[in-house]
This record gives C-alpha cells, sequence and structure tokens, in this order.
C-alpha cells in the first residue's frame, strides 16, 4: 500500500513537471532563449515518459486486481452451485435436515 502511495506521488509530481516543462519551453520561446527552450522540451518529454511509466503500471495493478476478483467471484459461484445440488439432492431423497421429523398427537 505504502508503495502504491509513493508511485501516486510520483505520477502527480511528474504530471506537474510536464506542465513546467511546457511553460519553459514558452517563455523560452517568448524570449528567444533557445536553451530555456530546450531545457523546457527536455522536461517536458521527462515528465510525460514517467507519467505514462506510472500510469502503465497502475492499470496493469488494476487489471490484476479485476482478474482476481472476478476469480474470487467465479470460486464462490461454485460453491454456490454445488450447495445447491446437495440440496435438491436432500430433498429428492426425502432429507429434511432443517425440519424436525417427529409424529403429530
Amino acid at each position: 500500500m505504502k508503495n502504491e502511495a509513493v508511485e501516486a506521488a510520483t505520477a502527480a509530481v511528474a504530471s506537474k513537471s510536464t506542465y513546467a516543462g511546457a511553460g519553459s519551453m514558452i517563455v523560452g520561446w517568448i524570449f528567444s532563449n533557445e536553451f530555456a527552450v530546450l531545457i523546457g522540451m527536455v522536461v517536458g518529454v521527462a515528465g510525460l515518459l514517467i507519467n505514462w511509466y506510472y500510469k502503465t503500471k497502475a492499470d496493469h495493478r488494476a487489471a490484476e486486481a479485476d482478474r482476481r476478483a472476478a476469480q474470487v467471484q467465479a470460486q464462490a459461484d461454485a460453491r454456490e452451485r454445488v450447495e445447491h445440488e446437495l440440496r435438491v439432492a436432500r430433498l429428492r431423497r426425502d432429507e429434511w435436515p432443517d425440519v424436525r421429523q417427529g409424529t403429530l398427537e
């Protein structure tokens, strides 16, 4: 859980750095400073790549969680099916486990 929080924070910082890089590039272009434009491009691309990496990891983690949840649900459905079949089989054999059998007087 702690690792996921660190990754989410890193992705947020990467997103902000993408915007900062783009802003720096625009300011450098306005003032005709090639170095500022270059730095802005590098920071923007780096932020974009870092953001892409962590978003991909989050998507894979979510897909794995969905797969596990589906597997657990399938096991629960199979267990319910077996229990239902056992109840039906008992009823067919006239076994009533939930009702006391006795004579009425």
